[in-house]
């Protein structure tokens, strides 16, 4: 069996990364092995087995668009909520008649994309990751 670990992000700062992404967004904060911080630091959505794995010390942070995107059946509640909390939008939200769609950053200047979908379309695809035995999805069509 072969899957998808993780995406890494590099930051300067993983601990207050973590923290930005668990106040900001509420996701949840996960570490590989022992210690303060462990051996690897990564944050996910509520119940999301995919995670960002902050890369903190390793290659430079190289700011801008991640190609990484996160998807949402209440955009605008949730780009509402975002800016509220802060969260810096370089690509404001745009309503499109499928959807949406917003960028928006870290503290690094990392850049994430943010899609709108009808709820149907973002609770199948969860369901069918959710669903996929030994970790593997099945297919589509």
């Amino acid at each position: 069996m072969i899957a998808i670990a993780d995406c890494a992000v590099t930051v300067t700062d993983a601990r207050a990364s973590a923290r930005w992404w668990q106040e900001k967004l509420g996701f949840d904060v996960h570490t590989v092995g022992g210690g303060e911080g462990g051996h690897a630091l990564m944050v996910a959505p509520p119940d999301d087995r995919f995670v960002l794995h902050l890369c903190e010390g390793f290659e430079p942070v190289a700011p801008g668009n991640t190609g990484i995107a996160f998807m949402t059946d209440e955009i605008e509640a949730l780009v509402g909520r975002m800016q509220a909390a802060g969260v810096e939008f370089p690509e404001p939200l745009r309503v499109e008649s499928w959807g949406g769609m917003a960028k928006f950053a870290d503290p690094d200047g990392n850049v994430f994309w943010l899609l709108g979908a009808p709820a149907e379309f973002v609770r199948g695809e969860r369901d069918r990751v959710a669903k996929a035995p030994s970790g593997r999805a099945p297919p589509t069509g």
